[in-house]
């Protein structure tokens, strides 16, 4: 009688995973907070400007993405095709994505990025909750409007001097 619980721990997985997205989009902090384990492994070396995989604390990977996304108009994160892999209190979990950002900018700056790729989760059930402990954001097409749309979001939200 696994089943049932196999069941509830990958639609507990795919909420992490939507979770991932609608916290990213309302820039609900608190909510995106509690997706993560205390430590975690966070790669970015397909996506924006190859940066190598860092383990970092959750509080940094927050404040990282609240700056990263506070200038931006907006963002729509879709993540779809859930592949999960679970054994015991350990999961992996494959989702295509599609990362939609835009803001404002002069007539003739292109003002919007789109990101084709994937997820790449690896999560652990603690204490009844899975959260996510690795985090590989792989970047699988060409950008579409100009990646440059981070640098214009970064300078919204700098501080004047």
């Amino acid at each position: 009688m696994t089943a049932l619980p196999e069941l509830s721990d990958r639609l507990a997985i795919a909420d992490v995973v939507a979770g991932l997205a609608h916290a990213q989009d309302d820039q609900d902090w608190v909510a995106f907070r509690r997706l993560f384990a205390e430590r975690v492994t966070l790669d970015l070396s397909t996506h924006y400007h190859g940066r190598p995989p860092a383990t970092v604390t959750a509080d940094d990977l927050v404040e990282l993405a609240r700056t990263t996304l506070a200038g931006f108009d907006c963002t729509h994160h879709a993540a779809t095709d859930l592949l999960v892999r679970q054994a015991g209190d350990e999961a992996t979990c494959r989702a295509h994505m599609v990362a939609y950002h835009h803001v404002p900018a002069e007539p003739g700056v292109v003002d919007h990025c789109t990101m084709r790729g994937r997820w790449d989760l690896k999560l652990r059930k603690l204490d009844g909750r899975w959260l996510i402990e690795h985090w590989t954001v792989v970047r699988t097409a060409p950008w579409e409007g100009s990646p440059d749309v981070y640098a214009l979001a970064a300078a919204r939200v700098a501080p004047r001097t």
